[in-house]
């Protein structure tokens, strides 16, 4: 009688372990399922903490869009260098001038639009300066009618992803430490000071009439509503680790080495390009000089490159394509260089590269703010010098 009883205890105890083995795999598959809240899934999928709110993408969208404006300007690339910034904007007379603290930074641009492609943060200790900047300008552009639009950078990304690769987010984290700032309260946007929600909040890009402006510029052919819709797509599920923001050939991250992005490698006309440049390059001291690209297959590569960089850009709906994210050198399929630090237009004002290593902790390079403006665009410096790059 006792041993049936405890058989029947035995068999209740074990049947009761099995449900529970079976419930806790159920509430394991409702974590992976389509259906789980994306913020959770981001937090299993990333190393972004639980319990983030979905982004209200109405509010804060993944492409800010504007139609077009009197008085446009870009810049790119600040890298945490706050004195440069500052004199930059007072240059452009963005500004009424170099502010003793951030937050006292007063606009001047009456209507006008300013873009930053992004990278604001690390590689020179002022990032948060810089941010509380960017911010207050933001704030005070507003009441004047003018906008200042902040769209995301690789490193903004990687820091909000965290972890993913902590390298490009050490200065940053150290200056946040120093500043009494928790990097993973910031990360999470749940600091006192309202960084961290600021960041997350960042578009990727901005349409403003028939120019676009994003941080590496490769939106891979898609359309407007295509990429806008990706982006949220991605971001909801994946956070700032989402591949159209992290990928080598993504949108913050592509690339002009060894080839400007939009050029395929196993382009032909490429190949024929290529195998002039390696045999001048195998060519030994003294011998005699002969052109380093044949001019035929220099000319049919470079008309193969527009067609391809048009296509990109023409899908968007736009006219032009504005990115920073690369200030080196770069030799384009016809011979063209652009120099390190050079803000630079290619294709009769098809594309322009911003990012000029404005920062002390880059290349300290000259700096310099896009002004476009009644079909013309200049570079403004910070001694106040000019030069027409397109009209």
């Amino acid at each position: 009688m006792n041993d049936t009883h405890e058989n029947h205890k035995f068999l209740a105890l074990s049947r009761l372990g099995a449900r529970s083995c079976v419930m806790a795999l159920l509430a394991l598959f409702c974590t992976l399922a389509p259906g789980r809240p994306a913020a959770a899934k981001r937090a299993a999928a990333t190393t972004e903490p639980a319990g983030l709110p979905d982004r209200d993408w109405k509010q804060h969208p993944a492409i800010v869009e504007m139609n077009a404006v009197a008085d446009l300007y870009a810049l790119g690339d600040v890298h945490g260098d706050y004195d440069r910034l500052a004199e930059l904007l007072a240059a452009a007379k963005l500004t009424t001038g170099v502010p003793e603290k951030p937050e006292a930074v007063k606009w001047a641009g009456g209507r006008a639009v300013l873009v930053c492609t992004g990278d604001l943060i690390d590689k020179y200790p002022h990032s948060v300066p810089v941010i509380a900047l960017v911010r207050a300008l933001q704030a005070d552009a507003e009441k004047a009618g003018g906008r200042v639009i902040v769209t995301l950078g690789n490193h903004e990304a990687e820091f909000l992803a965290r972890g993913q690769d902590e390298r490009k987010a050490a200065d940053f984290e150290a200056e946040l430490t120093a500043a009494g700032l928790s990097p993973a309260d910031v990360g999470a946007g749940r600091d006192s000071a309202g960084i961290g929600a600021w960041l997350r909040e960042l578009p990727a890009g901005a349409k403003v009439g028939d120019w676009f402006f994003c941080h590496a510029g490769n939106t891979g052919g898609k359309t407007l509503d295509d990429l806008r819709g990706e982006l949220e797509k991605q971001i909801t599920e994946d956070g700032f680790a989402a591949p159209i923001l992290s990928d080598a050939n993504s949108m913050l991250q592509a690339r002009m080495h060894p080839r400007p992005w939009w050029d395929a490698g196993n382009d032909p006309s490429l190949k024929d390009l290529e195998k002039g440049e390696k045999s001048e390059k195998g060519k030994k001291a003294g011998e005699p000089a002969a052109a380093a690209v044949d001019e035929a297959a220099s000319a049919k590569a470079e008309a193969a490159s527009g067609q391809r960089l048009q296509a990109v850009i023409g899908a968007l709906g736009v006219k032009h394509l504005v990115f920073g994210h690369q200030p080196g050198k770069v030799t384009f399929a016809d011979g063209t260089v652009r120099e390190q630090g050079q803000m630079f237009t290619k294709f009769a004002g098809l594309v322009f590269m911003i990012d000029t290593g404005m920062s002390r902790g880059v290349d300290s390079g000259r700096g310099a703010v896009l002004w476009i403006r009644q079909g013309k665009a200049t570079a403004v410096y910070a001694d106040g010098k000019t030069e027409v790059l397109w009209e």
